[in-house]
């Protein structure tokens, strides 16, 4: 068995079929008390459709990997030239313009089978019913002032992709690392870190969103988001800072990221509280309800369940509409309002475990303007009450968001702008 999934066999025995634990941190080396020391480094980020994309250098010499970044994914996965297991048959499998990193232009590129045998997803959240296929190899990566040998998902390609190149070639994984992962496991992140090369543990996510007060996008360097690695900035904090135990949430695999072999590693939430506003909703009673962060395609839209979208719909007197391109890629309908009145609609609320802190999403930020009309961008999953949601572009605007990767905690702050 896989280590992601080896380490939580025990878990769910003493869990049954459902229930939120607290899984173990690695940690590797101490972690400085406070964030955002010299050696950190703003990754800039780029909107779109799939989510943020960011340019990281891989290989000796450097190839420049623009990748997605992604907090829900456990590596940094590649195309190489690989197709059907055969590098010579590249581009039977991707377009002739898709930019890939080719593996045997680098010097320092090691396949390494041998610690970590190749793998396949089926289904997945890249390619949902083809085979997500890897081959384990490490490289140099280097991101700002970090350069690490880490180890790496070196592609497969095992169906056709040439119709339609991607906008990357690479995903940049910024998933949690629990005790029992290997570096098979590991972000790139946390591999470089536990080696020395970023001086601490943090990554931290600030949106320049459309819309923002930020009008120019200075506080962003002009782009459309920083991720920040190796610390956090506190001039873009208001306020405090407050952070909270991640949790192990086995039903993340049934309602949103399905993966065979399941995959757990989770920026995930205790979510204790839901409300429209001072209207508390339901939480699902016998699973309870789980908070991902995800700023990719899937972190857009409000995250509420069934029953509160239909109370929502309500309360704005939502009327339905058919829309060629919808604000996010839920399953839910879509509904338009009275954009004069969308200061008067409530705001969404959510508290998280371990603490009584409030965070809002305000009208202005859940109500999407598509065309000439307005419309509740409002994400669901499962059915009746609410059980999971993802937590990304919508949730995270006015808001700092940190992830400590020794600790296992998840930071959030009202953003200054």
């Amino acid at each position: 068995m896989y280590s992601y999934v080896t380490g939580y066999l025990c878990i769910l025995t003493l869990l049954g079929s459902s229930g939120i634990v607290h899984p173990s941190p690695v940690g590797r080396r101490p972690a400085a008390a406070t964030g955002g020391g010299s050696g950190s480094f703003d990754l800039l980020l780029t909107w779109s459709e799939f989510g943020f994309l960011g340019n990281v250098l891989v290989g000796t010499p450097p190839q420049q990997v623009t990748s997605f970044v992604d907090w829900t994914w456990i590596s940094q996965y590649v195309f190489t030239t690989k197709c059907h297991g055969d590098p010579e048959r590249t581009h039977d499998c991707f377009a002739k313009d898709q930019t890939i990193f080719n593996q045997s232009l680098s010097s320092t590129f090691r396949y390494d089978s041998a610690s970590y045998p190749s793998r396949t997803w089926n289904p997945n959240h890249f390619f949902f019913y083809e085979d997500l296929t890897v081959d384990y190899a490490s490289d140099i990566e280097i991101v700002g002032p970090s350069s690490a040998r880490v180890v790496i998902q070196a592609a497969d390609q095992q169906f056709d992709l040439s119709k339609t190149p991607y906008p990357f070639a690479g995903v940049y994984g910024l998933s949690p690392v629990f005790k029992g992962d290997n570096a098979s496991v590991q972000s790139p992140f946390y591999q470089a870190w536990s080696a020395g090369a970023w001086p601490e543990p943090f990554v931290a996510f600030h949106y320049c969103y459309n819309g923002s007060v930020d009008t120019t996008k200075t506080t962003c360097q002009g782009h459309d988001g920083l991720q920040t690695l190796g610390g956090y900035n506190h001039r873009l904090i208001r306020g405090d800072l407050s952070w909270y135990d991640i949790a192990f949430f086995p039903e993340v695999n049934t309602v949103d990221f399905v993966y065979e072999p399941a995959v757990y590693n989770y920026w995930t939430l205790s979510l204790t509280r839901l409300s429209l506003g001072d209207k508390v909703q339901a939480l699902n009673q016998s699973t309870g309800a789980g908070a991902i962060f995800d700023h990719a395609s899937y972190g857009r839209g409000a995250s509420l369940s069934v029953n509160a979208y239909a109370e929502l719909v309500s309360m704005t007197a939502a009327t339905p509409v058919t829309l060629d391109s919808p604000p996010n890629n839920g399953n839910q309908s879509f509904y338009k309002v009275d954009c004069a009145k969308v200061p008067t609609f409530p705001p969404i609320r959510y508290q998280f475990g371990g603490s009584e802190r409030v965070w809002e999403i305000v009208p202005s930020n859940y109500v999407e303007n598509v065309g000439d009309i307005c419309v509740l961008n409002v994400r669901t999953l499962g059915d009746g009450d609410m059980i999971a949601g993802n937590f990304g572009e919508t949730f995270a605007k006015d808001k700092y968001v940190v992830f400590d990767f020794e600790r296992n905690k998840v930071g959030l702050a009202d953003l200054r702008w």
